[in-house]
């Protein structure tokens, strides 16, 4: 006799379906959802394989109705269209995803109001955590963790909150690459960037300032270089200067992107007329002409450790909450290609090959 039962293709699967595939009741498939309770081993992975089987999607809405948080996260970043951000953003998103969880994304444009009004947003959609790249202290991120919903800092720490934070090793990376620039008798470097009151810059200038004192040089900043206009000016004072730069350590990777357009424009060679070295490495960075030297930030490492951390607050919601926050700071690699002089047979300041060159130029990429 043929099957009576007929299944509706266009209706979702619910939890009975879950159950009755799974083989246990309603009350154990809630539990798996929710991370809540006990469920054995095998009734657990009965249950995911079910789960991923029907492809069944817990109903927020309802969830957040019932005074459950969200199996959602929320992700605040100063800009996605900045590579270092984006791929931060997706190592967390594929965390979150292998659990269970979406991620709400969104961008602040480095602006404190907009991030306000994020975090109000985050908060009416019940979200079980969220990663923030923090622009400025925010009473908005201090109601949320009074709340009890866990936050972690990437990029940036929190001002004025006990939490955790993951950062790089922003001083050290830059005075490591002015060090390099240095090393190729550079006398007068200069730094470029903007964002310069937020801590992961604020680091790098003071690792360049740093490099330069130690080398009795005068630091030559240029801070608040924050469009394609403003790099473009400098670069043409420098250009007519009789006393122009030699070396060029620039704050991130958009404004690296932009000195290297605005020497080319100026029909500048680099680095034979002026060497250039940035914050931020990208995928694109071995296919310029020439090829730049950065240092290169572990972002995806960045996004998932942070990612981590959040996840382990919020399956550990009865910690103490005033217990110290973790801070983690990831190292960073120095690449060296050849915009900044290495290995180029036009290398006038060492020799006309890289053999008397710093000895990390041969860790090259």
């Amino acid at each position: 006799m043929r099957e009576k039962r007929v299944s509706k293709q266009s209706s979702l699967p619910t939890v009975a379906d879950v159950a009755q595939l799974a083989g246990v009741g309603a009350i154990t498939v809630s539990r798996v959802v929710n991370g809540s309770g006990y469920v054995s081993h095998e009734k657990r992975r009965r249950v995911k394989a079910a789960i991923k089987s029907l492809g069944y999607r817990p109903n927020q809405a309802a969830r957040v109705l019932k005074g459950h948080r969200a199996r959602m996260i929320g992700l605040i970043v100063p800009d996605l269209s900045d590579p270092f951000f984006g791929m931060c953003a997706a190592a967390v998103e594929e965390f979150a995803f292998e659990r269970g969880y979406m991620t709400l994304i969104v961008a602040s444009q480095r602006s404190e109001e907009v991030e306000k009004n994020e975090v109000d947003m985050m908060i009416g959609q019940n979200i079980a955590g969220l990663l923030i790249v923090p622009s400025l202290p925010n009473n908005r991120l201090k109601k949320l963790s009074s709340s009890g919903i866990p936050i972690v800092a990437l990029d940036r720490p929190l001002q004025g909150l006990i939490g955790d934070e993951v950062v790089v090793d922003n001083l050290g990376g830059a005075q490591t690459a002015v060090e390099h620039l240095l090393w190729h008798d550079h006398k007068k470097i200069a730094c470029i960037g903007y964002d310069k009151n937020f801590y992961s810059i604020s680091q790098r200038i003071l690792g360049y300032t740093i490099a330069l004192k130690m080398a009795e040089l005068k630091p030559d900043i240029y801070d608040e270089a924050s469009t394609s206009e403003a790099v473009s000016k400098i670069i043409r004072s420098w250009m007519q200067a009789k006393d122009r730069p030699s070396a060029v350590f620039s704050l991130n990777n958009v404004t690296t992107l932009r000195v290297l357009q605005s020497i080319k424009e100026e029909g500048v060679k680099i680095p034979d007329s002026i060497a250039v070295v940035g914050f931020d490495d990208f995928s694109l960075a071995p296919l310029l002409s020439p090829p730049l030297t950065a240092i290169r930030q572990p972002a995806h490492v960045l996004g998932s450790q942070a990612a981590r951390l959040l996840f382990e607050r919020i399956e550990n919601s009865e910690d103490d909450p005033r217990r110290t926050g973790i801070r983690m700071v990831l190292p960073v690699e120095f690449i060296i290609r050849t915009s900044c002089g290495c290995g180029t047979v036009s290398n006038k300041r060492r020799s006309s090959t890289c053999t008397n060159c710093d000895p990390t130029c041969h860790k090259q990429s």
